[in-house]
C-alpha cells in the first residue's frame, strides 16, 4: 500500500507536461533531376575570320558551315529521308526537286535593307558541297560589294537544277533578278534559270489547318520541335546592317549570320517533311 506522501509525489509528476521526444527527422527526397533539354539545332560559328571571295565585279566575304555543325542530327535524317522518298512515286515540282536531290538542289535566303528595291547585303545558300551538305554566306561588307555577291550566287546556281525558298517566289528571286539587273550583270554573265519550288505554298497545304500561321519560325518551333533560342527579329536587320557598314561593328551582324544559316537549316527540315 503506497504511503500518502509517495502517492503525492506520483500525483504531482502525472500532471507536469511529459517533455516532448525529438521528432525523428524524415529523409528528404532529393528533388528529381531535369532531363536536359535536347538542343537539336546549334548556334553556328560564324564568328571567326571569313574567307574572301573574288569576282570579276570584287570582293566579298564568304562564310562556310557544315550542317553537322548546325544541325548534328540533320544529315543523317535527312540521308534517311531522300532514300525514302527515292521508293515513292512523287509527281510535279516536289517529284523533280527529289530526283535533284542531293547534288543539283540548293536553298535560297535573302537578308536586305529593306523590301523590293532597296539592297541586299547577305546570301544564304545551303546545297552540297563535296557530299555534305553546307551552308555558305556570301556577304557584302558594305554597300559596294552588293554586285559580286550576286555574281557569285549565279555562279554558283549554274551547277543547280532545282531552287528551294521559304516565300521566294513573291521576295527572294524577285529580289535577285532586279538587283542583278541594276549592275547589268546579264551582260557579262549568264544567268541560268533554275527551278523555283517556294516550299511556302507546299508548306500551306500541308499545315494551315492545324498550324496558327505558316510562317517559317512557326513551323520550326511547332512541326519540327527545335526551339530557336535569342534571335534578331526581322524587323531589325536593316538598321542593324546599316550600322555595321558605318561603324565596322560586327556584334549585330554575327546575330544576322546566325539568324540566316538557322532559317536555311529549317528550310531543309520542312522540304524534307513535307515532300515525305
Amino acid at each position: 500500500m503506497l504511503s500518502d506522501s509517495l502517492r503525492q509525489r506520483l500525483e504531482a509528476l502525472n500532471r507536469d507536461r511529459l517533455p516532448a521526444v525529438p521528432a525523428r527527422p524524415r529523409p528528404v527526397a532529393a528533388p528529381p533531376q531535369r532531363a536536359a533539354e535536347l538542343t537539336t539545332l546549334h548556334s553556328p560559328r560564324v564568328e571567326g575570320s571569313a574567307a574572301i571571295e573574288a569576282t570579276e565585279f570584287g570582293e566579298h566575304a564568304l562564310y562556310t558551315l557544315p550542317v553537322a555543325e548546325l544541325w548534328p542530327k540533320g544529315p543523317g535524317l535527312v540521308a534517311g529521308r531522300l532514300e525514302h522518298l527515292s521508293q515513292q512515286p512523287l509527281e510535279g515540282e516536289l517529284g523533280e526537286l527529289v530526283q535533284a536531290m542531293p547534288g543539283r538542289v540548293a536553298l535560297l535566303d535573302l537578308e536586305t535593307c529593306g523590301l523590293s528595291g532597296a539592297a541586299l547585303f547577305l546570301v544564304g545558300l545551303l546545297r552540297w558541297v563535296d557530299n555534305e551538305p553546307t551552308v555558305e554566306l556570301l556577304f557584302a561588307r558594305s554597300y559596294a560589294e552588293e554586285a559580286a555577291v550576286l555574281a557569285s550566287l549565279w555562279r554558283r546556281l549554274n551547277d543547280i537544277d532545282v531552287l528551294v525558298t521559304f516565300n521566294g517566289k513573291s521576295f527572294d528571286w524577285p529580289m535577285v533578278v532586279d538587283r542583278s539587273r541594276r549592275y547589268l550583270l546579264h551582260k557579262k554573265l549568264e544567268l541560268p534559270t533554275p527551278r523555283h519550288v517556294d516550299m511556302l505554298h507546299h508548306a500551306r497545304r500541308k499545315y494551315k489547318a492545324v498550324l496558327p500561321d505558316c510562317k517559317l519560325q512557326t513551323i520550326e518551333s511547332q512541326v519540327c520541335r527545335r526551339p530557336r533560342g535569342p534571335d534578331i527579329p526581322g524587323s531589325q536587320i536593316p538598321a542593324a546592317y546599316d550600322n555595321y557598314v558605318r561603324t565596322g561593328r560586327d556584334d549585330e551582324m554575327r546575330q544576322v549570320r546566325q539568324h540566316n544559316a538557322l532559317d536555311l537549316v529549317t528550310l531543309l527540315d520542312i522540304t524534307m517533311r513535307v515532300a515525305s
